[in-house]
Order: C-alpha cells, then sequence, then structure tokens
C-alpha cells in the first residue's frame, strides 16, 4: 500500500463542500461523514465518543485499530474537524481547507492504510469537534481516558499541515498587499525557495517533504514513525528538536 495523495485531494474537497464546519453548522454533518469513511475498513472498530457543553450533546469520531501483541500500548492520532471563520458573522466561509482538513485528510490516509497492517500495538484515530470553541471535545476525551484510568504511549496532533507560498503568478495577482518592498521580498523568497530547500535536505522539492518531528523526550516514538514513513513515495527528512518549555 502505498500514500495516495489522489486520495487526500479527494478528501480536502469533500471536506470543502459541506461550507462552514463551524459549532453553529456543518460540523454534526461532518462527523457522520468522517464515520462512514473509517466503516469501511473492516479492521477498524469506530465509534462515536459523546460529551455535553452548553446544554447540546456533540460528538467526537473514534476508530480503534487493536494490536496484535500488545493491545494494551495505545497510540493516539488526532485531528480536530471544526472549523472558524475570519469573524463571526455568519456569511464568513469557513471551508477550512487547511485548518483543518489537511490534517483530517491525512489522518483518514493513515487509517486506510494500517488498517490492513496492524502491529504490535493498538491504534486509534481520534477526530475532535469544538476545537476552536476552546477544545472542548479533546478536553472531554481526556477527561475520559483519565476516568477509565487508560495511559497512551504517545499522541501525534496533526492540524494545519496544508500551508505553503502560492505559486509566483498566483501570488503576484491576487495578494492584497499593496506594498511594493514586501511583494519583492516574498518574490524573493520563491524564487530561493527550491535552491535552498536542496541545500538544507537534498530533496529537489520542497513540496514533496514530509517532516518528522518531535522532541528529545519522544525521541524513540519519533524514530518508529519514520521508520514506517521512509518507503512513501515522498521525501521523508527527521528532526528532534530541542526541549519546550
Amino acid at each position: 500500500m502505498k500514500i495516495s495523495a489522489r486520495t487526500i485531494v479527494k478528501t480536502l474537497g469533500e471536506l470543502q463542500s459541506f461550507g462552514n464546519r463551524t459549532t453553529w453548522e456543518k460540523q454534526d454533518q461532518v462527523a457522520d461523514y468522517l464515520y462512514g469513511q473509517l466503516k469501511q475498513y473492516q479492521e477498524l472498530e469506530v465509534n462515536y465518543h459523546f460529551y455535553q457543553s452548553g446544554g447540546k450533546t456533540w460528538k467526537n469520531v473514534v476508530a480503534r485499530l487493536p494490536g496484535k501483541t500488545d493491545p494494551q500500548t495505545a497510540y493516539i492520532f488526532c485531528a480536530h474537524y471544526d472549523s472558524h471563520p475570519s469573524g463571526w458573522e455568519s456569511q464568513r466561509s469557513a471551508p477550512g481547507a487547511d485548518d483543518n482538513g489537511t490534517g483530517v485528510a491525512v489522518l483518514l490516509e493513515g487509517a486506510r492504510l494500517l488498517s490492513e497492517a496492524p502491529g504490535k500495538a493498538t491504534i486509534e484515530w481520534v477526530f475532535f469537534s469544538n476545537e476552536e470553541q476552546g477544545h472542548k471535545g479533546s478536553q472531554a476525551y481526556v477527561q475520559e481516558l483519565k476516568a477509565q484510568g487508560r495511559s497512551l504511549h504517545g499522541v501525534v496532533n496533526v492540524d494545519t499541515i496544508g500551508y505553503t507560498q502560492p505559486s509566483l503568478v498566483a501570488w503576484w495577482g491576487e495578494n492584497q498587499e499593496k506594498n511594493l518592498f514586501r511583494k519583492g521580498i516574498n518574490l524573493a523568497k520563491q524564487i530561493l525557495k527550491r535552491p535552498v530547500y536542496f541545500f538544507q535536505t537534498g530533496f529537489k522539492n520542497p513540496n514533496e517533504i514530509l517532516l518528522v518531528g518531535g522532541r528529545p523526550v519522544n525521541g524513540s516514538f519519533v524514530d518508529k514513525i519514520y521508520s514506517r514513513l521512509k518507503g512513501a513515495d515522498i521525501g521523508v527528512k527527521k528532526n528532534i528538536g530541542p526541549q519546550c518549555g
């Protein structure tokens, strides 16, 4: 099985087609969409996680792939599926292509790939609601994990990973920035981006690099992820950054 860019792009298009994925609009419909996508893979145990907030019942979507030999050891990959407009006015659009359609699309693709190759440990994919409203979905899920006495060996949160500078033509014609000096700086960045990335990483195209990053304390976990992704049809680079405060 290989990573399918076509599938990821298709998922992004379907997510955007809902329009606003805000708390008050299409959030519940998107949860049902994610549930349906995950139920395609028979190896996954797919459920809703319900919680109460603001006098209403909300739901996260959880897919679980039990480990073969060490099911008590669990790792979580998570992303939020709601979006947030740039203003509170109801007419504002919030298709959330990057924040966080990209994270959701990558997690769905990961579930597709790994569902056919369960490992020793258990993997859960959790899609959170109401992240843009104070992380309510993830907080409710963590509270349930604590109540169950469950412990995790690692969590990977995937959020807003699709942003890159637009192409030179699109940027110059569509950017609202009127300052010619700023335009010139960004134009220079676009021209130099590829040679700089090649010098730093050895990869020719900066848009085809998958960076696996982490902190020193999680170094062994990062190594495991990196080893699983090295065979993908994309440049993979590993980076262990400094310990966060």
